[in-house]
Order: structure tokens, then C-alpha cells, then sequence
């Protein structure tokens, strides 16, 4: 407090900074690691998806920079949420992750049946 003995605007911010360090970091360590690393994992996710469009359509590209980081953070994500049997879904951003599973498993099947 300050010297006059009256909560000023400072300490408010100081009393509401101290609040949400506790709420974050001590409180919901699970939920908000979980939720970052989906969002990280979507954005790379959509990326992918972005460069499988480009390339499918003809107007350049090549292959992803970054096969299935999305689809491992966001399966990681999913793995930090709180949330009962949450667990069970961690293997669909795996899925969906144009960078991920399913386009190297249709390369390989690509390689495999291309004669030599």
C-alpha cells in the first residue's frame, strides 16, 4: 500500500497481477498448456493444409516444412487438457494434419506401387 494508507490504482494492478500469477501458473498449469499447444498445433495444422491446397491445385508449393509438428502438438495439447477420457481423442489431429499421417502413409503406398 502506499504511504497515505489508501489502495490506489497501483496496487489494484499490483493485487490483480498477483491474482492472475496464481490463477495461471499455480491453479490451471493443465489447461492453459493444453489450450496453447492446440492452438499452436491448429495454426501449423492449417498451414499444411494451406500448402496441400497450393500443390493439389497446381500453383506451386512443394512438401510442408514442418510434417506432423501440428498434429503432435495439438495430440499433445489434448493429452495436458483436464478432462476426463480426453485421452481418447488425441489421435485426430494426428488424422487431420495435411502434414501428417495420412499423406506420408499415400506416399508410401505411392512409392511402393510405382514400378521401378
Amino acid at each position: 500500500m502506499t504511504d497515505n494508507n489508501h489502495f490506489n490504482a497501483r496496487d489494484w494492478l499490483r493485487l490483480l497481477a498477483a491474482v492472475a500469477w496464481f490463477g495461471i501458473f499455480v491453479v490451471w498449469p493443465g489447461p492453459i498448456l493444453g489450450i496453447t499447444f492446440i492452438l499452436v498445433g491448429g495454426v501449423i495444422i492449417a498451414y499444411n493444409a494451406m500448402i496441400f491446397w497450393v500443390t493439389m491445385t497446381g500453383r506451386g508449393g512443394g512438401p510442408s516444412p514442418a510434417p506432423l509438428i501440428g498434429g503432435l502438438f495439438a495430440a499433445m495439447g489434448i493429452l495436458f487438457l483436464p478432462i476426463d477420457m480426453a485421452w481418447h481423442w488425441a489421435w485426430i489431429p494426428l488424422v487431420i494434419d495435411w502434414g501428417g499421417i495420412l499423406p506420408m502413409l499415400a506416399s508410401v503406398i505411392k512409392a511402393m506401387m510405382k514400378p521401378s
